[in-house]
């Protein structure tokens, strides 16, 4: 039997495979969303879900709306919460994959790169946390997609599909943004694409693009357009003078989150490619990936000099790395098994990480475990509140952080919430009538 017979009966060979593979993935962040607690953050996302907008002051509303869904379906669970979050990375998954057979034809390399990906904290997390990033990298794997089927067809209605996906990826966080950027320089690196830069089909698809991100413009017209200068201008204001601390920082969260062996791999990916890209040039489908991460990885990294690079901020650039340094691998078949022992450590990692999400107060630095205690500081509220209830007066909690008063609403949803409206009209009564509780 030949060896390209026995790679394609073997089982990252076989077709129904990948499809097995996102499967067995998905059905474990089902399970992570049943069991695992729900973060101050996520608690936060499902406090806005409880007042649908057009759109919220810290991002835009898609991750939200995706939680009033399956909250709908699931109840006003954890699980209903969180399950919104598997949605979108199975939605992203099966992206990747078509994206891969689409680019390359290779099931092998398709199999190994959605098994490298999810075995990497950030996407595992992501994929059972709801947050923006869900929704972000939905849009943003289709958008690569999309203009990678119009680059490979010249059909221009591939286009609309691109522009689709690009509004979706703003709806979902403003970093989608980036995509703009990365489909026009993919253009201009590309001599055959550069006709379509006189055509009106990207122009068409840019506009639909913003009809689908005009919930946004819509809020931010009503509210002084505070959400998209407090994202723009204003972080900008805020960055500091040198900081390298910051870089240092930024380096060792990533090599944690996307794990030693993955991360290393997406360098090695990153510095081979532009290098052979600058020597004697590259194939569309690597110059397209490699632009997909090259420009977020550089722009963040330079960020990280003078601000804080948050952890979750680089997720859309490691998988194209991903997918070039396994393709490599693969090229090379006496790296296989280096490759084997490497992610059997990211999935070590990954379990490891499992085990200490679910231990309670432990001793971490800073606001690392932000999944303690916030059930014991409700019952504590709920104990303040019925001993100020049994001398007939009324009483208005509130803390000093919205992730705590978020968590504290979600454990004690039999309280009566005030809606933004009632809230500003209770800032008006006579507080020496109601007691105060700190939390």
């Amino acid at each position: 039997m030949s060896a390209s017979v026995a790679e394609s009966q073997s089982l990252p060979g076989r077709a129904r495979s990948i499809g097995l593979l996102i499967l067995g993935f998905t059905l474990l962040r089902l399970v992570l969303a049943a069991v695992a607690p729900l973060l101050p953050q996520e608690a936060y996302y499902w406090t806005w879900s409880r007042y649908p907008d057009w759109s919220y002051f810290d991002h835009p509303p898609l991750a939200t709306y995706s939680i009033w869904l399956t909250t709908a379906l699931f109840g006003q669970t954890v699980f209903g919460i969180k399950s919104a979050a598997v949605r979108w990375a199975t939605g992203w998954n099966s992206l990747w994959a078509r994206l891969i057979l689409d680019m390359f034809g290779d099931r092998r390399l398709a199999f190994w790169s959605l098994a490298a990906v999810n075995l990497t904290i950030v996407y595992e997390v992501l994929g059972f946390g709801p947050t923006p990033d869900g929704p972000l990298l939905f849009g943003w794997v289709g958008t690569i997609w999309a203009i990678w089927r119009l680059s490979a067809s010249g059909d221009g209605r591939w286009w609309f599909a691109a522009g689709a996906f690009m509004g979706l990826s703003w709806l979902g966080k403003y970093s989608g943004a980036l995509l703009g950027p990365i489909v026009l320089l993919y253009l201009l690196a590309t001599p055959r694409l550069r006709f379509w830069l006189a055509k009106p089909q990207p122009y068409l698809a840019f506009i639909l693009a913003i009809a689908i991100f005009s919930p946004v413009l819509i809020w931010n017209s009503q509210h002084e357009w505070v959400s998209l200068a407090f994202q723009s201008s204003r972080r900008i204001g805020a960055m500091s003078g040198f900081k390298p601390q910051y870089f240092l920082m930024l380096v060792a969260q990533q090599l944690l989150m996307v794990t030693p062996y993955l991360f290393f791999l997406s360098i090695a990916a990153l510095l081979r490619e532009s290098r052979a890209w600058f020597a004697k040039g590259v194939e569309d489908p690597v110059r397209l990936l490699l632009i997909s991460a090259a420009l977020p990885l550089l722009l963040l990294t330079a960020i990280s000099f003078r601000s804080i690079v948050k952890i979750n901020w680089l997720a859309p650039a490691f998988w194209p790395l991903i997918i070039l340094g396994i393709r490599h691998v693969l090229a090379r078949g006496e790296r296989q098994r280096r490759m084997a022992w490497g992610l059997g450590s990211s999935a070590c990692l990954l379990v490891i990480g499992a085990v200490v999400s679910a231990i309670p107060n432990l001793p971490l630095p800073g606001d690392l475990s932000s999944w303690s205690g916030f059930k014991e500081v409700a019952e504590r509220v709920d104990r303040m509140e019925a001993s100020i209830d049994a001398e007939g007066k009324g009483s208005f909690v509130f803390s000093p952080h919205y992730k705590v008063s978020s968590w504290s609403g979600f454990t004690a949803r039999g309280r009566q919430e005030p809606t933004p409206r009632t809230f500003t009209a209770k800032r008006r009564w006579n507080t020496t009538t109601f007691p105060k509780i700190v939390i």
